[in-house]
């Protein structure tokens, strides 16, 4: 087992930059979901950021989806924004949106915890409230933009080679993975593309499935991914790639129950199944304060910390994503310019 820490401070350039998107509504959005007891009031959203397109989000996803076409930062952003809005607006994933309707959706989204203001919708605001757990991981667009780009773009990702393409996410939330593996298996060639995600909330669950299956990128189900036998529909099928839209998320504590225990149950249904199986993250390099050590998860040790510190709670410091360790504040800055 390998052992390392990651310290680092922001430095001047990096924090003037973070000041410098506040004015953005979708970064401020981004910002609120990465540290969201602090409510961020946007400014008018003027004229839409030259990477905003007018096409609907099911055309963006169909362009991505053609290997002949380029995929770009752009594309990434402009499917990770509207998604958002589609997860909220059921029906707009075929719609052409204004830009001014997604920047005031981010600025509701921005302050949902706390009272309505006169004017404001309640019945979308409940929404906002109900969903809040899986929305505060789309309301940060630069994170989910730079996950997607990881995904679709991944080096060791599956080839077709005349077997279907088996996708799993033992974390889902919001079905944004799904979504990505879906157009990566496209981009390398599958045409039987088959992919599964787990949820536990039967609320946001029934939505993610909802949106997921609508747009034809696959199923949510709910199950308990910590158990073995939910992975029985997966069992005896050579598995593809396996992801975890947990990590990619707010950033939280790694521990047996939300962590540890999904990998554990995966492994055990699957077994050499996931031999050639790639995945997201490729690794993860996590702290734990009160043990006092810091380890490497990686598919090579089946996501797992060794056993005397499998109780432990570790935070996520780095993540091992386009063939480099990248420390977890920096997940989604490439995405920063295009939202000033």
């Amino acid at each position: 087992m390998n052992y390392t820490d990651l310290p680092h401070s922001p430095g001047k350039e990096e924090r003037h930059a973070t000041f410098d998107l506040l004015g953005s509504p979708l970064a401020t959005a981004g910002m609120q979901a990465r540290n969201f007891t602090a409510a961020i009031r946007r400014s008018d959203p003027g004229i839409a950021p030259e990477f905003y397109s007018a096409a609907s989000l099911a055309a963006d996803i169909e362009c991505l989806c053609d290997p002949l076409n380029p995929a770009t930062d752009e594309q990434f952003l402009n499917v990770a924004v509207k998604y958002f809005f589609a997860y909220v607006h059921e029906g707009a994933h075929a719609e052409s949106v204004g830009y001014d309707e997604i920047a005031a959706l981010y600025e509701q989204f921005s302050r949902h915890q706390s009272l309505n203001e006169p004017g404001d919708d309640i019945e979308l605001m409940n929404r906002l409230r109900q969903w809040s757990s899986v929305l505060r991981v789309l309301a940060d667009a630069p994170r989910a933009a730079h996950v997607m780009r990881a995904v679709i773009g991944q080096k060791d990702a599956p080839q077709a080679s005349g077997g279907p393409y088996v996708g799993v996410d033992v974390g889902a939330g919001t079905g944004i993975m799904l979504l990505a593996q879906q157009i990566q298996a496209r981009r390398n060639g599958f045409s039987d593309i088959q992919t599964l995600g787990y949820q536990t909330d039967p609320i946001s669950g029934e939505r993610t499935h909802d949106l997921v299956h609508t747009l034809g990128m696959g199923s949510v189900m709910l199950a308990d991914p910590t158990r073995e036998g939910a992975y029985n529909i997966l069992r005896g099928r050579p598995i593809s790639y396996v992801a975890n839209e947990m990590v990619a998320g707010i950033q939280q504590s790694l521990s047996r129950e939300n962590f540890f225990d999904k990998y554990t149950a995966f492994f055990a249904a699957i077994g050499n199944n996931a031999d050639k199986a790639a995945f997201f993250p490729e690794g993860l390099i996590a702290h734990s304060g009160r043990e006092g050590t810091s380890v490497i998860l990686a598919k090579e040790n089946g996501f797992s910390a060794p056993e005397e510190y499998m109780d432990a709670e570790f935070v996520p410091q780095g993540v091992i994503i386009e063939g480099k360790v990248l420390p977890m504040h920096k997940l989604g800055k490439d995405f920063y310019p295009y939202l000033t």
